[in-house]
């Protein structure tokens, strides 16, 4: 689960509003220098991914990957008998668990496989994405938490820059970006599956999402011959559309640009930390962060 975070930028009036945008685009920008100019940040030929798989296995394993999770969501469905009736809390948290628990089993059974990595063949590694030293991982924690952190200014002034332009062409944009935060939002603490849709929204979607994404499919697009830049920014603008149907309405432009920014900076923290957890930490940062927000505006 990723949604356009809750912002104070939706304040009341329009002077604080204009002012907390304001605060939100400097920080912003002091944030991409900070990304520019400090060298820890900047990207090293002896750092990057180790990534063992060949191209076809990677790439044609996200799409079993995507496919499998549309599996996993009906089987629970069908398993716990889930029908209009039931509580939508319920469906979201056991699609969600059964979507994300998938695609976990399809990476896990793809690089688990020998088969996938022969001698010789077309990998991330083999085509100059890597270098096999990642770096340490309290390091690679550390700057996950600080990429975390100098994401947030980012995708604050972007969404509330849009924001501001749809207001001015007469259209606002909700202040709860995701349906599964919307539903939360309406349960109550005292409902287990509220407790599980959490649980799968900080730790499950995390995970699944980042294997997925960052791994079989960014990797998967450097072992072809792409370039790391271009094999990130559609990583990402996949990430981004997969997302559309998860995204309330009046929300989807905020929501699907803020997701590509988001993505965007999650593959960059892997390219140049070399550690899938790295991305997934500051993936789950982003979630509870959110939700964190969302339950106390």
């Amino acid at each position: 689960m990723a949604a356009a975070p809750v912002s104070e930028v939706m304040e009341s009036t329009p002077t604080s509003m204009n002012w907390s945008l304001i605060r939100w685009c400097v920080l912003a920008i002091l944030a991409v220098a900070v990304v520019m100019r400090v060298e820890w940040f900047r990207a090293s030929p002896r750092v990057g991914p180790a990534w063992q798989l060949r191209a076809e296995p990677s790439v044609f394993g996200f799409g079993a990957a995507f496919l499998a999770s549309a599996v996993g969501a009906q089987i629970l469905t069908l398993a716990f008998r889930l029908n209009d009736e039931s509580p939508q809390l319920m469906q979201q948290a056991l699609q969600r668990i059964g979507a994300h628990g998938a695609q976990l089993a399809v990476v896990a059974f793809i690089l688990l496989a020998r088969r996938f990595r022969p001698r010789g063949a077309s990998t991330a590694v083999t085509r100059g994405g890597v270098h096999q030293h990642p770096r340490a991982l309290l390091e690679s924690v550390m700057m996950a938490v600080a990429g975390a952190l100098l994401l947030w200014p980012v995708i604050e002034a972007v969404g509330g820059s849009i924001g501001a332009i749809e207001r001015w062409f007469g259209t606002s944009t909700p202040a709860v970006g995701h349906q599964t935060i919307e539903i939360l939002l309406k349960a109550g603490t005292h409902d287990p599956w509220w407790w599980l849709t959490i649980a799968s929204a900080v730790i499950l979607a995390p995970l699944a999402e980042e294997f997925v994404y960052r791994g079989l499919l960014q990797q998967g697009l450097k072992a072809i011959g792409l370039s790391t830049r271009i094999a990130i920014v559609i990583t990402s603008f996949l990430f981004a559309i997969m997302h559309w149907t998860a995204l309330t309405d009046g929300s989807r432009l905020v929501g699907i640009t803020v997701l590509f920014i988001l993505a965007v900076g999650w593959g960059m923290l892997y390219e140049r930390t070399g550690r899938i957890a790295a991305p997934i930490l500051a993936h789950a940062i982003f979630n509870a962060t959110n939700l964190l927000i969302a339950f106390n505006s």
